[in-house]
């Protein structure tokens, strides 16, 4: 008799609901991203969920209670909230995923503070006017330090925040040119790793690792600074809460 993994199952229909072509590459970038950080159990923010894709990702493995949240899908019911929503049903986690259209701030007080928080992509859109002055403007780097430090209240101590994007520094840019690899990116509203670090520390976290992006399945020679340098100036930050 066969033996379906229901849960390898689940995964594939997964991968492809939030726009991957295939289970093997969702897997790959899930275990990159959450390498070491334990889900079984764990309450779940995932902050601009667009599709839902990481909030879905801790659900099929293991976290007992997971939110994602994207305020620019409030008033609209098309686009990838949508697809959000519609993935948590065919799935079968509507008991465990929420989707919501809020604000962070605007979420009501848990009864457990979150775990576990990722921001995939969104860090810059908390404040793009703030950001591109980030490095140079007293004012800008104190409004991401406050509003940081309120994602901070609503974890517990030695909660894991895990945040990827493109740096500022890009071959490309320095060369004047629209990169070929990202063609869409606003680099100036970007800021370099370091850049970020030290405002979680302002914000109380604390740094834990820097993780270069790849491109799949070449992780072994393509996860480092200069092949990003050179294409997409991709990265992950991971930090605990203080």
């Amino acid at each position: 008799m066969t033996v379906i993994d229901y849960r390898n199952d689940q995964l594939e229909r997964a991968a492809r609901r939030v726009f991957y072509s295939n289970a093997a590459r969702y897997k790959a970038r899930g275990e990159f991203l959450f390498d070491g950080i334990p889900l079984a159990g764990a309450h779940v923010l995932e902050v601009g969920c667009g599709g839902g894709t990481w909030a879905i990702w801790a659900a099929l493995n293991g976290a007992e209670n997971v939110i994602g949240i994207d305020p620019e899908a409030r008033g609209s019911s098309a686009g990838d909230f949508a697809t959000f929503q519609q993935t948590i049903k065919l799935l079968g986690l509507t008991g465990k995923v929420t989707a919501s259209d809020q604000f962070l701030e605007e979420l009501p007080a848990q009864q457990e503070p979150f775990d576990v928080v990722i921001m995939y992509d969104v860090i810059n859109h908390l404040d793009e006017a703030a950001v591109v002055v980030l490095d140079r403007d007293a004012a800008a780097y104190e409004s991401y330090v406050n509003a940081l430090q309120r994602l901070r209240s609503r974890m517990r101590a030695g909660a894991w925040l895990i945040v990827a994007d493109c740096a500022r520094d890009n071959f490309w840019v320095r060369l004047g040119l629209r990169s070929p690899f990202a063609s869409n990116i606003a680099w100036q509203k970007h800021q370099n790793p370091e850049m970020w670090i030290n405002v979680f520390k302002q914000s109380r976290f604390e740094y834990s690792d820097l993780r270069w992006s790849y491109f799949y399945p070449f992780r072994r020679f393509t996860s480092n600074w200069l092949t990003q340098y050179l294409t997409c100036s991709h990265f992950v930050l991971r930090l605990r809460a203080a």
